[in-house]
């Protein structure tokens, strides 16, 4: 081998090994950075007429792992969609409290019980009617405390998809602009590491956000789609969403709804977009879409169902106890079971009548006639027995129990399916008899969904970070690795040195002998 050719082998080697040690050097400084990945210098063998004649450098490459790194991100759409819903569940536990508590809706109903128990002790006592008034106050301000603490977390989950949509339109027009640069870095044959730990990162927030599947292809390109396949454009005005503020009895339906839809811009459409609301989106948003239209209102229409029972069987009793803002108790419809009283929980209250004059509570406000007559009623008259006692009776025997008469189940009972302004929710409280039973079903329903929100977060969350460490061990930074790779090629870079001197001191003694 000549002295030239050994001069050539030895320069090309110490510049692939300067090369290799930028990139080690990138490689330890940026350890800790999240998402990023080692790189490695892509180098081969240089020959000539089956001879070596030196080392090529090709691309910064860096470490992937496809499987894995689409599993991380699925699991952050997970986590995310859980986290939502434990945020705005969250502040309707704390008015809950627990079915026990004395401030629950079942705590309130036991103790307008206890108060006409009192009642039925001393009908005469006005202190004992007050008392009854009272407890039906508490009781249906707590019905509309919690229904206006439904209706504000619908409109908190407008405001969040709107954010959301603003959030996921930046990062798809950012993963866009990534996209081609990257395409572009490609086409000219330079390395598109760094670009494509960046689109990563882009893809991990948005994957949190939409739960999207992504396809990478050979020139640099990138597909993103949902769930069930749609192509999500990467622009920064794929999605478009109008927040409106929502009353009770707003709805999302496809065609005619009152509540706005989610809509994918394809540019195709004249009438702005398609409709993706019900495309299971997953992630963030598609747990926000997903509380506003079918967990909330299904929990309103709890309320709902719970209010207008308690007021019609005690107005079935012969005590229009409590009503609407225009003193009727609103009765059941037709195909729709709550169409005429969707929203009723966050308008029942005491009856302007029984506020007014609080012995009706013990004398009645109606006759009743129904089913038959020995189970008649006549409201006691002005100036009637002070003893009179019957109401009572009656309240605690069929308003509190589980018939409306003695042999007569109630009529109608508790709904929990076909429920909403639409009849398209379902509950999944059971029809139980009695007020008592269905009030502490329905706060160990609506609470429960939060515990079962905590529970599936934290599971989430656990099998995200076992994922997100087995991803950092298999495409991140290994410092001993990097340390032991960096010593090797400074031992390279000083047998190369050396082979150079000794070439030099060769020529120099050559050049030496000619003169």
């Amino acid at each position: 081998m000549g002295l030239d050719t050994s001069l050539g082998i030895s320069v090309s080697g110490l510049r692939a090994i300067g090369e290799q040690l930028r990139v080690v050097s990138n490689n330890i400084a940026n350890a800790e950075v999240e998402g990023y990945t080692a790189k490695r210098l892509a180098q081969r063998s240089v020959t000539a007429d089956g001879r070596g004649i030196g080392v090529a450098t090709g691309l910064v490459l860096r470490n992937t792992e496809t499987v894995l790194q689409r599993a991380v991100w699925a699991r952050e759409a997970a986590v995310a969609a859980a986290g939502v819903r434990v945020e705005v569940l969250g502040p309707l536990e704390a008015l809950h409290g627990a079915p026990e508590d004395g401030a629950s809706l079942a705590g309130l109903v036991s103790r307008l019980r206890d108060a006409f128990i009192g009642l039925d002790a001393a009908p005469s006592s006005s202190g004992a009617q007050v008392a009854v008034v009272d407890a039906a106050q508490a009781l249906a301000g707590k019905l509309n405390a919690l229904a206006e603490a439904v209706t504000e977390a619908r409109n908190r989950t407008q405001g969040l998809i709107a954010e959301g949509v603003i959030e996921a339109n930046r990062l798809l027009g950012e993963a866009g602009e990534l996209t081609r640069d990257i395409m572009r870095l490609k086409g000219e044959g330079r390395s598109t590491a760094d670009l494509e730990d960046r689109r990563d990162a882009v893809i991990g927030r948005l994957s949190a956000l939409l739960d999207l599947r992504v396809v990478l292809r050979e020139d640099g390109g990138m597909l993103a789609v949902t769930a069930t396949g749609r192509t999500v454009p990467l622009s920064a005005d794929a999605l478009s969403f109008v927040a409106s503020p929502l009353a009770a009895g707003a709805f999302y339906q496809p065609s005619g709804g009152t509540v706005p839809p989610l809509l994918l811009r394809d540019g195709v459409l004249a009438n702005g977009g398609t409709d993706i609301t019900l495309g299971h989106l997953g992630g963030r948003l598609g747990a926000l879409l997903s509380l506003r239209d079918r967990e909330l209102p299904t929990l309103q229409a709890e309320l709902d169902e719970f209010a207008q029972k308690l007021a019609v069987r005690f107005d079935q009793q012969g005590l229009r106890l409590f009503t609407d803002p225009s003193g009727q108790v609103p009765a059941e419809g037709g195909g729709i079971v709550q169409a005429g009283y969707v929203g009723f929980a966050a308008t029942i209250r005491v009856s302007r009548d029984v506020a007014a004059a609080p012995r009706l509570v013990r004398d009645g406000t109606h006759a009743v006639s129904f089913p038959f007559e020995p189970f008649y009623f006549t409201p006691n008259p002005p100036g009637g027995p002070a003893g009179f006692d019957t109401l009572t009776k009656r309240v605690l025997a069929f308003t509190f129990g589980t018939e409306l008469a003695r042999g007569t189940p109630h009529d109608p009972p508790f709904r929990t399916l076909g429920l909403g302004p639409q009849g398209a929710l379902d509950s999944r409280l059971t029809s139980t008899g009695t007020l008592t039973d269905f009030a502490t079903a329905l706060v160990s329903g609506q609470t429960g969904r939060l515990a079962a929100a905590r529970a599936e977060l934290e599971s989430e969350r656990t099998t995200r970070d076992l994922l997100v460490n087995r991803y950092a061990d298999a495409v991140g930074v290994n410092l001993d690795k990097e340390m032991a790779l960096l010593v090797q090629l400074q031992n390279a870079y000083a047998a190369n040195a050396r082979v150079m001197a000794a070439a030099q001191a060769m020529w120099d003694s050559l050049i030496a002998s000619v003169r």
